[in-house]
């Protein structure tokens, strides 16, 4: 058995759990591959009762990410060097692996797997210079704009560069960085994101309602450009027309959002709920009767895909994406049995898909998610494919002697 060093900011449990199902998906899967995986993560001070003897360091990052997101992401990655040259000098290893955003440690991973001589993946779950959000008011969205065009793209290109493989998680980004580096195009790997077959095995029965029951799964606030107001809008235009229903935001219960809600004179249809465990979040997905996904217009060629997408899909049910042409309104176009798509940024259009939607999938016979979705993205077959990014890497780059 083979053993991989994780570092990732986010780990469960964590107040971030949508960063931190991959990396813990694959390290609960990889050793059926032949990969045992350590975790070097960010400490929050929670509980890790769920752990299950994962072999998980936690570190404290010496700035509050509340305080400043980007400066906890340097801090942490500079704090973390004395820890895992530590880690790496107790036991051995065959391979470091770095799991971003945030990427500042990715930068770390590359000093630490060349002192340690060892091979290094990096993977980006979301892309750096190449993000295609910016996000927040005026000032926010130029310092961002250039970081992206002066300061991200040297450090991109040291990682790219340095690491032995990078993967990444949408063909969007594979075909941007393919583009943007030419010459690290054969160590460019794609592995998406997925579901896990475990989060459905058990039943969970759908209840007759009077009205359909929409279910949203995440945050609006403080996410990038991300903003409910469409679908709030939209919402609103189908209350007007004699439309009934029922909206669950189930990861969001801010002031903020509720203040949009109120705005929209939705109280009554609209609830937010807290953030809650994924496990628990997947069943809430599957005892709804339509899934909403949102996701903003990107200002580049690469598009993001929500990973809730994939589990919604998992779900077989009607789903609602009000997304931008790309890598997840194809997700959505080849793989739901039944959905309304909206590339558009129009209210009217919204209203209309979602009243289409409520007749068909009153109408609709029971639905079974795609066959093929089934086999190609569930996490076993994901680690499987790492697995086989991680052995390739070992055996083209022999672990050569520590310094």
């Amino acid at each position: 058995m083979k053993r991989a060093l994780l570092l990732t900011y986010d780990y469960p449990p964590c107040r971030a759990p949508g960063a931190a199902v991959r990396s813990r998906k694959l390290a609960q899967y990889l050793p059926e591959f032949g990969w045992e995986v350590s975790v070097a993560c960010r400490d929050e001070g929670l509980s890790a009762n769920d752990e299950r003897g994962s072999d998980v360091a936690r570190i404290g990052t010496p700035v509050p990410p509340w305080l400043s997101y980007q400066l906890g992401a340097w801090a942490w990655a500079a704090k973390i060097l004395p820890r895992v040259r530590t880690l790496l000098g107790e036991s051995r290893f065959d391979l470091l692996y770095a799991s971003c955003p945030p990427f500042p440690h990715a930068l770390s991973a590359v000093r630490l797997a060349r002192e340690a001589g060892l091979p290094l993946v990096v993977d980006f779950r979301d892309a750096w210079s190449l993000d295609p959000y910016l996000g927040g008011g005026p000032i926010k969205r130029l310092a961002k704009r250039s970081l992206c065009r002066r300061v991200y793209p040297p450090l991109e290109r040291r990682v790219m560069e340095s690491a032995n493989a990078v993967v990444v998680c949408t063909p969007s980004m594979h075909a941007a960085y393919a583009r943007l580096f030419p010459q690290a195009e054969q160590r460019l790997h794609l592995v998406t994101n997925g579901f896990d077959d475990v989060d459905f095995c058990d039943a969970v029965e759908r209840p007759n309602r009077d009205r359909p029951l929409l279910l949203y799964c995440g945050r609006f606030s403080g996410i990038a450009e991300r903003s409910p107001d469409l679908l709030l809008h939209a919402l609103r235009t189908v209350v007007d027309t004699g439309g009934e229903f029922r909206f669950e935001i189930l990861g969001d219960d801010s002031e903020a959002l509720r203040r949009t809600i109120r705005r929209f004179g939705l109280m009554d249809s609209v609830r937010t709920c807290k953030p809650v465990p994924h496990a628990e979040a997947v069943r809430a997905m599957r005892g709804a009767d339509i899934l909403v996904v949102c996701q903003p217009p990107s200002r580049n060629e690469v598009t993001a895909t929500a990973g809730k997408t994939y589990e919604y899909l998992r779900c077989g049910l009607p789903i609602l994406a009000l997304v931008p042409p790309g890598d997840n309104a194809d997700l959505v176009r080849r793989y739901a049995p039944l959905h309304a798509l909206v590339t558009t940024g129009k209210p009217a259009a919204v209203a209309d898909a979602i009243l289409k939607l409520f007749d068909a999938a009153q109408g609709a016979t029971a639905l079974t998610p795609n066959p093929e979705f089934l086999s190609n993205y569930n996490r076993r077959r994901i680690a499987e494919r790492m697995a086989a990014i991680f052995d390739a890497v070992v055996k083209t780059t022999p672990q050569q002697t520590r310094k």
